[in-house]
């Protein structure tokens, strides 16, 4: 493991990453009060401790290969065959796949275009086109969009790119992920393009992708058109599900989640009106829950 100094040093050659880097820690501290337990498994405590153990004082130039993300986050290349046909042949322009250096994520070049990209990427995108397939409706529908744990930020990338507008983005999260959300969107995007929110109430800062630390959620007000979860809520506590419901989905008329098919969540997300999709055969036991 480099030391602070060393990572600092690193970061000058990469003056995009540098700045974000610079100011990681004073945004983990502002956020970090913002936790709410009952949201939390004790597993992914864990994983967020260690994260945020590793990633102070000064996050390292590859903070994406870190366990709690790589493992956790990053899909392996044996989905790439499955899934990056139907992305190709449903996504009017390759270069949305192409993959920021930021965090240096291990990735693959596209034979063909030599696009270089991600596994991940590419199974972010497929989610968002089956969406679109499965249910007639479009990204640019939503004007605004909510997702529940966002990973380090790559769905959202994506959403915005795919977006011909400038679509009100609120990502909920625990605190750590917030804030690596933040460092990853931006440098990906532009800090002007990314919002951390600290402080109670939470009202979105329009055409912004705004990030919001669970401790936060009571205090956020939002109507969104599209709510979507990829497999968070899989792995979020009997409460924090329940509160989302009990929100309405923030106020979504359209969902996008995924799911394990036997979760017993299940029948609340189709209670809603939603259709169960299988994700396919190289995924067995997965599936879509859309509307």
């Amino acid at each position: 493991m480099h030391s602070a100094d060393d990572r600092q040093r690193a970061s000058r050659d990469d003056p995009v990453f540098a700045g974000p880097a610079q100011r990681f820690a004073e945004r983990v501290a502002a956020v970090r009060p913002w936790v709410d337990e009952r949201y939390v498994r004790a597993d992914w405590a864990q994983r967020n401790a260690e994260l945020e153990r590793d990633l102070l004082p000064f996050p390292p130039r590859d903070f994406l290969r870190h366990p709690s993300i790589a493992f956790q986050m990053f899909v392996g290349e044996r989905v790439l065959p499955h899934e990056l046909p139907y992305v190709r042949s449903h996504l009017a322009d390759e270069r949305l796949l192409a993959e920021p250096p930021v965090g240096d994520p291990p990735t693959v070049t596209l034979s063909g275009s030599g696009t270089r990209t991600t596994s991940n990427t590419v199974h972010q995108m497929f989610h968002l086109l089956r969406y679109q397939e499965a249910t007639g409706r479009r990204i640019d529908d939503a004007a605004t969009v909510v997702e529940w744990g966002g990973g380090f930020g790559a769905l959202m990338r994506l959403i915005v790119a795919l977006h011909s507008g400038e679509p009100t983005c609120v990502v909920f999260d625990t605190p750590i992920f917030s804030a690596v959300q933040w460092l990853y969107l931006s440098a990906a995007l532009g800090e002007e393009r990314v919002v951390l929110h600290d402080s109670p109430p939470v009202l979105p800062v329009p055409g912004r992708v705004n990030l919001v630390p669970i401790g936060l959620v009571g205090a956020t007000e939002v109507a969104a058109d599209l709510f979507i979860s990829n497999w968070a809520l899989n792995e979020s506590t009997p409460k924090a599900r329940a509160d989302v419901v009990g929100r309405r989905w923030f106020g979504a008329g359209s969902l996008l989640l995924a799911m394990h098919a036997g979760d017993p969540f299940t029948g609340a997300v189709l209670a809603a009106g939603a259709t169960a999709v299988p994700l396919g055969d190289f995924m067995p036991g997965q599936q879509y829950l859309v509307l």
